[in-house]
C-alpha cells in the first residue's frame, strides 16, 4: 500500500489517483511465452488442430517440438548429433525435418509419434549451414541447402537442390555455384513449381549484396534481380514469400549511412514474378527483416529480428499500416530478444519464434 504525507494540506483523492496513474508498472504485450533449453527456434508453422510445430537448436542438438492449441507439449525430439533444424514439413503421417550438421545437409523423417524412420546427410562439397524444405506438386519434396548469409565468406560455396521422396530416396541432386559466395536463407514456390530464393552474394573486393532469383522446376536460373544496389554498403536477403497471384515479397537488411557511421536497416520489397520491382521500403532502423506473411485483409506483415518488432504494410504501395512491439521496453540496438519466424492464427494472434536470453523461445502476441 502506498502512503503519502503532505505537509500543510490534504491532497484530494482524485489527485492521488491521477499521480498513481502516471506511475504504472511496465506493461506486457505478450499473452504467453516459453523457453525450451539453450538455443534458438528457427521455424514455426500452425497445425490443422490449431496447435503448432517449431524447430531449431536446443542444447546444441537439432530440436523439434509440437504443441497443442493450449500450448502444451504433444511431442518433441532431438537428433542424436550436433546441428540444427531450420525447416520442417508435417502431416498426419509424421515429420520431415531439414537442417545441417558438421557443414552437411541433414534430412530426417519421424513418425507421428516421434520415432525416427530414416535420416540422411549429404555433402555437396561446400558448406551447408541450413536447409529449406518445400513440398512439390507431385507429392515429393525439395531440400535447398546453403551456407548462412552470416557465415565467413568463402569462395568454395553454392546451393544444393535435392529432390527426394517420403522414403528418403534421392530423385535428383543438382549444385548451383557462381564462383563466389552465395547463400539462400529462405525459399518459396509457386503453383507452377517455380522456385524463388532470397539470396545473399559476395564477390571479391565488394560488400555482400541482396538479390532475389527465380529458378524453374529443373533448377535452372530464369532471372535474378538486385535488391540493394549501392556497392559501398552491404546487404542480405533473409525472407521471401509468393502471394499466389503474381507478386513476390522479399525482406532482409541493408546498411545505410548515419550520423554515427553505418547502421543496419530492415528492408522489404515487392517484385513481380517476372522480375520487375513494384516498391521498396525501409521500415526499421537498426534491424533486419526476417519473416513475411499476408493476413486475411491482404496486408503484408513483416517480422524484424531485433525485439520481435512487427510492421504492417499496404501490399500495393508498401505504405505504413501500423507497428506492433512484443515488449514495452526493448532497445533494438542492444537486445537478446531475436526473432526468426512467426505465424498468424485464426484467433488473430501472432505466435513468435526465435531466441531470448540465448534460449529456444516461443511467444504469443495479440495482432491488435
Amino acid at each position: 500500500m502506498l502512503k503519502a504525507r503532505v505537509m500543510g494540506r490534504i491532497v484530494p483523492v482524485f489527485l492521488i489517483i491521477l499521480i498513481l496513474s502516471g506511475c504504472k508498472k511496465s506493461e506486457s504485450f505478450l499473452a504467453w511465452e516459453k523457453t525450451y533449453g539453450a538455443g534458438e527456434a528457427r521455424f514455426i508453422k500452425l497445425t490443422s488442430d490449431s496447435g503448432l510445430v517449431a524447430c531449431g537448436i536446443s542444447e546444441n542438438h537439432p530440436y523439434l517440438v509440437r504443441l497443442d492449441r493450449n500450448k502444451m507439449v504433444v511431442l518433441d525430439f532431438s537428433a542424436d548429433l550436433p546441428g540444427i533444424f531450420t525447416s520442417a514439413l508435417f502431416d498426419t503421417s509424421g515429420y520431415i525435418t531439414g537442417g545441417s550438421t558438421g557443414g552437411k545437409m541433414l534430412l530426417m523423417r519421424h513418425s507421428k509419434t516421434g520415432s525416427l524412420l530414416w535420416d540422411k546427410t549429404i555433402d555437396p562439397g561446400f558448406n551447408i549451414d541450413q536447409t529449406q524444405l518445400l513440398r512439390l506438386n507431385d507429392g515429393n519434396f525439395l531440400a535447398i541447402g546453403s551456407a548462412s548469409p552470416d557465415t565467413i565468406y568463402e569462395n568454395d560455396c553454392g546451393l544444393l537442390f535435392l529432390n527426394f521422396d517420403s522414403t528418403g530416396q534421392v530423385l535428383n541432386e543438382q549444385n548451383y555455384t557462381s564462383g563466389f559466395f552465395i547463400a539462400s536463407y529462405e525459399a518459396a514456390i509457386d503453383n507452377s513449381g517455380n522456385i524463388y530464393l532470397a539470396l545473399t552474394r559476395k564477390d571479391p573486393l565488394s560488400e555482400p549484396s541482396a538479390t532475389v532469383a527465380k529458378f524453374n522446376n529443373q533448377y535452372q536460373l530464369i532471372w535474378e534481380e538486385a535488391l540493394a544496389n549501392n556497392p559501398n554498403y552491404g546487404a542480405a536477403a533473409l525472407a521471401i514469400i509468393h502471394d499466389g497471384s503474381g507478386d513476390v515479397y522479399v525482406a532482409g537488411r541493408t546498411e545505410l549511412p548515419s550520423e554515427s557511421g553505418i547502421m543496419n536497416n530492415s528492408f522489404i520489397v515487392s517484385i513481380s514474378d517476372a522480375g520487375s520491382l513494384n516498391w521498396k521500403k525501409y521500415p526499421e532502423n537498426s534491424n533486419s527483416g526476417t519473416a513475411i506473411l499476408l493476413n486475411d485483409a491482404g496486408e503484408v506483415i513483416l517480422l524484424n529480428i531485433n525485439c520481435f518488432i512487427i510492421n504492417v504494410l499496404d501490399p500495393s504501395r508498401g505504405d505504413d499500416g501500423g507497428r506492433l512491439r512484443a515488449y514495452d521496453v526493448c532497445d533494438p540496438y542492444n537486445t537478446d530478444a531475436l526473432a526468426s519466424d512467426f505465424v498468424l492464427t485464426a484467433s488473430d494472434e501472432y505466435i513468435l519464434a526465435g531466441s531470448k536470453g540465448g534460449s529456444f523461445y516461443l511467444a504469443v502476441r495479440a495482432a491488435q
